[in-house]
């Protein structure tokens, strides 16, 4: 599962600490998403603004990984690391909501977005000395839209209208699509179309997974690690191709990060505010308020490239066939109680399948509005009677439905817990999956349980996530949606593309309620007092123009 999140203006941290005493009694944080390092969102500590040059920054993850193939850098897990080895043609920035040059220098589409030419700066090279011309650019677009069949790689799902690449010069590269695609630049900015040297795609498939063989041109290169322990990566020193945007447009300030594992969520906020670490991902809402508290930071990194946290409604089972049930659970989830009971102010509820910053994104919130009594009325209206034990039942079935998630959000257990109370007053049962890595091994692929609990890399257009009929979102292929989304893609105007957007996002959440949103995406970090970072809108952080205020 992807993972894979916003909103609010710029602010010093000093002042969003003492907001965070005040509304939470410590971690009421304000989220930006503001310009920067590479457009990320800014989180300043304390004190002197003038990086510091030199040192180590250590991270702790939250799993250990072993497969670092670009491709599948869909994991936060994955894309955190990889984020500061590979680069990519363009780049998202947050800011101004537009894609801007990264290793491209410059790029444009024709009338009907079939065909992209990129013009690539000249003199960047990969970490193997090779260069990252034209040929390198065909390599790995060839590899993201065709897959690398002896290596048994499979496509990018958000490159699946590619057909060709012309090396047109050494610094110039044509695209040829299948078929439209408005989406294709945007995906060229994700972690998962990261930039790897031509002798990294000779690889074998545990090769091309191996983080000590992956040559990339980014920022930062491998020095070491201790499996399933740590990885230890070391600033390029000539680096000088970061994003347009980004305030450093050199080698990183830092010397070395250290990305160690802390699976124990209990033991971030400690590792944090002993010092042990100096930035800590997937803080629990519970730990934000002593962080906050004890001079330490909680920095809110918004998934502004994802989708909402949403239980993707999966009709299999036939008791989620009728719209009206869907509709029914859709307003029968209070999502105010959600966060005031389950979640904190680095969260904000979801206005739609989108996050709040996401360009095209569309406010239904006064469609998700909390109404027990509606709720009621749809599925009286569905047939669904309530019984002895105020559970309803049709056809000698009982409204009983499942949730399936994994284990990676440190809320989505708690939430569900919240929801299967809320529900049972409308008369369903849920049966409470979320957070059983076991149980989602195989209910990921059965479509008799009804929820599968995500959050998805959605570039532009929801097709890629919704639209196939193997996605394990609603594992069901709805032709007037796969229509709409047929249709958004191959939008050459603006307006009409944002339009489209707009009308996916109704279909999805309100007219056919396929997918009930919960709240935004966003990763909240826990950092040490001293740690100036900024993140990316897929919430990876930038440690290209990280540095530590004591070196």
């Amino acid at each position: 599962m992807a993972i894979q999140e916003s909103e609010g203006s710029r602010a010093p941290r000093r002042v969003r600490r003492l907001q965070a005493a005040a509304l939470l009694g410590a971690a009421a944080l304000l989220l930006t998403a503001c310009g920067g390092n590479a457009g990320g969102t800014t989180q300043s500590a304390a004190g002197s603004s003038e990086p510091v040059k030199g040192g180590t920054l250590v991270y702790a993850e939250v799993t250990p990984i072993n497969n670092f193939q670009t491709q599948s850098a869909r994991f936060y897990e994955k894309a955190n690391v990889l984020n500061s080895v590979l680069d990519r043609l363009t780049y998202f920035d947050a800011e101004s909501g537009k894609l801007v040059p990264w290793i491209a220098s410059s790029f444009k589409a024709n009338g009907d977005n079939t065909e992209f030419t990129f013009d690539l700066k000249p003199g960047v090279t990969f970490s193997d000395g090779t260069k990252l011309d034209a040929a390198a650019v065909k390599a790995n677009l060839d590899a993201l839209g065709k897959g690398v069949e002896k290596a048994q790689i499979q496509p990018n799902v958000d490159f699946s209208a590619y057909k060709s690449a012309e090396v047109v010069d050494q610094d110039t590269v044509k695209v040829q699509l299948k078929s439209a695609d408005a989406n294709f630049l945007r995906a060229t900015s994700s972690v998962a179309a990261g930039l790897v040297s031509p002798k990294t795609l000779e690889l074998d498939n545990a090769g091309q997974s191996d983080i000590k063989q992956i040559s990339g041109s980014g920022p930062f290169v491998y020095e070491s690690e201790k499996p399933d322990e740590e990885v230890v990566l070391a600033k390029r020193a000539d680096y000088k191709w970061a994003p347009e945007t980004a305030k450093n447009q050199g080698a990183a300030y830092l010397d070395k990060v250290v990305v160690k594992y802390l699976p124990e969520v209990a033991h971030r906020a400690g590792a944090v505010q002993s010092g042990q670490v100096d930035l800590v991902r997937g803080l629990q809402p519970a730990d934000e308020a002593a962080v906050a508290s004890s001079g330490n930071q909680v920095l809110p990194a918004p998934g502004i490239d994802l989708t909402a946290n949403t239980a993707a409604v999966r009709i299999g089972s036939g008791k989620l066939a009728d719209e009206k049930v869907r509709r029914a659970l859709q307003v029968g989830i209070d999502r105010q109680a959600l966060k005031d009971t389950v979640l904190s102010d680095s969260y904000q509820i979801a206005g739609s399948i989108l996050n709040h910053k996401a360009p095209g994104f569309v406010d239904l919130s006064a469609d998700l509005a909390y109404n027990p009594e509606q709720a009621k009325k749809l599925l009286d209206e569905a047939g669904w009677v309530p019984g002895a034990d105020g559970i309803r039942a049709k056809d000698g079935r009982k409204l009983e439905v499942t949730v399936t998630t994994s284990n990676n959000s440190v809320v989505i257990k708690p939430a569900f817990e919240l929801i299967e109370q809320q529900w049972r007053a409308i008369g369903v049962k849920l049966v409470n999956r979320a957070a059983d890595n076991t149980f989602l091994a195989t209910a990921l692929q059965d479509p008799k349980v009804e929820f599968f609990g995500t959050r998805q890399f959605a570039y532009g257009g929801l097709g890629p996530v919704f639209g196939p009929e193997t996605n394990t979102q609603t594992l069901n292929a709805d032709k007037e949606l796969n229509a709409l989304f047929a249709d958004e893609r191959a939008a050459a105007d603006a307006d009409k593309h944002k339009e489209l957007v707009a009308e996916e996002q109704r279909a999805l959440v309100t007219d056919k309620a396929l997918a009930l949103v919960l709240w935004d995406e966003v990763q909240v970090y826990g950092a040490h007092e001293g740690t100036h970072v900024e993140f990316t809108s897929g919430t990876a952080p930038i440690f290209q123009g990280a540095w530590k205020a004591n070196g």
